[in-house]
This record gives C-alpha cells, structure tokens and sequence, in this order.
C-alpha cells in the first residue's frame, strides 16, 4: 500500500506488510482530534482501514473491503502512538477476513473485524 495518499494525508506509516499480515504506526496530533479534544474515533477507524487494505492486498490481488466491524475501546492524547496490526483470519480465492487490533502501549484503543472479496485484478506496485 505504498503511495496512499490519505494514509500520507493523516501520517501514517506503514511499517510492515507481509502476506497477510499489515503493520502501521501513527503519532496523534492536535488535528486528528475531536470537538472536545480528544482522539477522533474517525481517525483510528481511517488508521485500521489502511492496515485492512494492506494486509488484505499482500497477497498480490487486489482486494476490497465489503464489511468492517469496529468497537471503539478508549482514547488517547494528542502525542501518543497508535501502532495498529492486521492479521488475516480467513483466506479463500475470493473472500478474506481480518483482525486488525489498535493500541497506543498498554491501552487497547480499538477491535475491529473486516471481510474482503478479492478480484483477479493484481495490485499495483
């Protein structure tokens, strides 16, 4: 998932794709925070997202979120690192299905669950 540019946009860093598996990090900063101040829950949805797409399309074949499941834990203050990890549950020619987990150190920022379906399409590099 190199060049995403909203995942540029929000600074995101993609620090590890290998198949099926997806890793990025993230600094909180005063703009991905909320009308009161804290961590905007669109942001760590955004965050695990692109690790879903990532882990998703390390396979070499395009693939495309069809469901998401998230459950929003806790927040974090401007400064912290989210560092977000996918890990594929599920893996047929055409479905796919994945854990991607968001933590800021020992807090569980966020749990989510996300299906994709796969096209015969190759990713582009």
């Amino acid at each position: 998932m190199i060049g995403d540019p909203y995942a540029e946009s929000l600074g995101v860093l993609v620090a590890e794709i290998s198949p099926g598996y997806a890793r990025a990090t993230l600094q909180i900063e005063p703009r991905h925070t909320n009308a009161h101040g804290a961590l905007h829950g669109g942001v760590v949805i955004a965050l695990a997202d692109i690790v879903h797409a990532a882990a998703s399309n390390s396979h070499g074949t395009v693939a495309v979120a069809v469901e998401v499941h998230a459950e929003l834990l806790a927040t974090v203050g401007v400064g912290a690192w989210l560092v977000c990890e996918g890990t594929e549950l599920a893996c047929t020619r055409r479905t796919g299905v994945y854990r991607i987990e968001v933590h800021a150190g020992e807090t569980h920022v966020a749990t989510c669950i996300g299906r994709v379906i796969r096209r015969d399409t190759p990713v582009l590099s």
